[in-house]
């Protein structure tokens, strides 16, 4: 088989980059591959007005969401759902759901639980949104809100909601994130429980796969459109 094209992180995001509504997209790679800053710059893209996304955010501090929410107009709110101005006359293209932390973790969990379910299920009744789940594996093992996601990953879509999934522990998140993806952006992954999970996305050859993961350079991606298919290589 021919090598994959690569292609730039820009021209990828201009060109090639075909989002619908209700799509799901996983994003999946350990610590510091950029994970969550390729999630921001595809809600950039994809969002606005009318397909507003609303961002999960579980840390006490990040630094990284903050910037994200003004560089992209999202509104940061503490609860669910959002208040918005009766005297604007636009509503933002997103929200920043980030609930205050007391740094009691049992206080915090039952909070986060609370807030994120409404928005999740509110998402999933209201459609034509983006949910983007930073932290899939602590919302699903943390805060048990594993029946919420799989309901959004096996129902939303003919709602046009999509639950945009990102985890740094790819052998420990739902087997929906592989199976119920549209999109997937695969960074190089040294756990080979990880790699052997491949297996799960169906439609693809996992061999190719891993053989592409292991090939990609700090903050490149392997990405996947099952729509097609298609593969490429997206460069940082």
């Amino acid at each position: 088989m021919p090598p994959l094209v690569r292609l730039d992180r820009g021209d990828f995001l201009a060109n090639f980059w075909d989002y619908r509504d209700g799509e799901h997209v996983t994003i999946l790679g350990p610590t510091g591959s950029g994970k969550t800053w390729l999630g921001y710059q595809l809600l950039m893209t994809t969002t606005s007005e009318e397909r507003p996304g609303v961002v999960l955010v579980m840390k006490p501090k990040d630094d990284t969401a903050r910037a994200f929410s003004k560089a992209a107009g999202y509104k940061i709110v503490k609860s669910w759902p959002p208040l918005n101005s009766p005297w604007k006359t636009r509503r933002p293209p997103g929200y920043v759901l980030w609930p205050p932390h007391s740094f009691d973790p049992y206080v915090d969990d039952e909070k986060m639980y609370r807030e994120f379910r409404r928005a999740l299920l509110d998402s999933y009744k209201r459609g034509r949104r983006i949910v983007f789940a930073d932290e899939t594996y602590s919302l699903s093992h943390e805060l048990g809100l594993d029946r919420e996601l799989v309901t959004l990953w096996t129902k939303a879509r003919s709602m046009k909601t999509g639950l945009w999934a990102a985890s740094q522990r790819p052998a420990m998140i739902p087997l929906w994130a592989y199976s119920g993806a549209e999109h997937l952006f695969i960074a190089y992954d040294p756990d080979k429980r990880a790699r052997e999970r491949y297996d799960e996305i169906g439609g693809v050859d996992p061999g190719l796969v891993r053989r592409a993961t292991l090939s990609l350079g700090q903050h490149e991606w392997l990405y996947i459109r099952r729509r097609g298919p298609a593969m490429c290589i997206i460069g940082p």
